[in-house]
């Protein structure tokens, strides 16, 4: 009796055994997906000098995702965000059709500009002030600059402290003609240039209108300050 009643309890444990792993083969491996979601991520073109960390989420254990037997389309679920708190859309286009998304947090590190001592408001920044830094931009909502190139033309509005990141926030167009100052007015006409001063009636920096007294005529013109003290005029 006990035989029977043992041998009954293999053959129900079989087939309960058989019943829980049969729709194993019948998914999609969740193995499978997570190390595409991980090559997506890795061979993603970002501009960065070093490596990029991500870390990804994993896969509930518990999906029940029927094979697919196309390539996966995975892509980033808003083309705005590949970086920093962001996730990953996985779908499977055919024959079946199912997506999931994926978090994930990917940290994109960069040479990024700071200050190399404390600078004051109203200063114009050079390259003497900066030096680069490596930091994850993932975290400087604010912006960045990689290079000074675009800085000659700027100025602080606050003070800055040593080895702070610069931003566009912190800077705003350098004035080139300040009010009441001395400038030169420049006239292109027929392929030559004529040149007269002025008194400046208001403050402009680069590309702006500028409103001028000239000197000889008394008569006030409007140019466009194109360098420093440096007023061009049409006719």
């Amino acid at each position: 009796m006990n035989l029977i009643k043992t041998m009954t309890l293999w053959v129900s444990s079989i087939g309960l055994l058989l019943h829980t792993t049969m729709p194993l083969a019948e998914r999609h491996s969740l193995a499978s997906i997570q190390l595409q979601a991980e090559a997506f991520l890795s061979d993603y073109p970002y501009t960065s000098p070093y490596d990029v960390e991500f870390q990804l989420s994993k896969l509930d254990s518990r999906l029940n995702l029927k094979p697919c037997n196309s390539a996966l389309d995975i892509r980033f679920t808003r083309a705005d965000k590949v970086m920093g708190n962001t996730s990953v859309t996985i779908r499977c286009p055919q024959p079946v059709n199912w997506q999931i998304h994926l978090p994930v947090t990917v940290n994109v590190y960069d040479d990024v500009l700071v200050t190399k001592a404390p600078l004051s408001k109203g200063q114009t920044i050079d390259t003497r002030h900066l030096k680069a830094r490596k930091e994850n931009i993932t975290r400087l909502s604010q912006g960045f600059f990689r290079s000074s190139d675009t800085l000659g033309e700027l100025e602080l509005k606050r003070n800055l402290s040593i080895n702070t990141v610069i931003t566009p926030a912190m800077l705003k167009p350098r004035l080139l003609v300040k009010s009441g100052q001395k400038v030169t007015i420049t006239l292109d006409f027929k392929g030559m240039q004529i040149k007269s001063s002025g008194r400046a009636l208001h403050s402009a920096s680069l590309g702006q209108l500028v409103k001028v007294r000239n000197t000889h005529s008394n008569k006030v013109v409007e140019g466009i300050v194109f360098d420093e003290g440096q007023i061009r005029v049409g006719l």
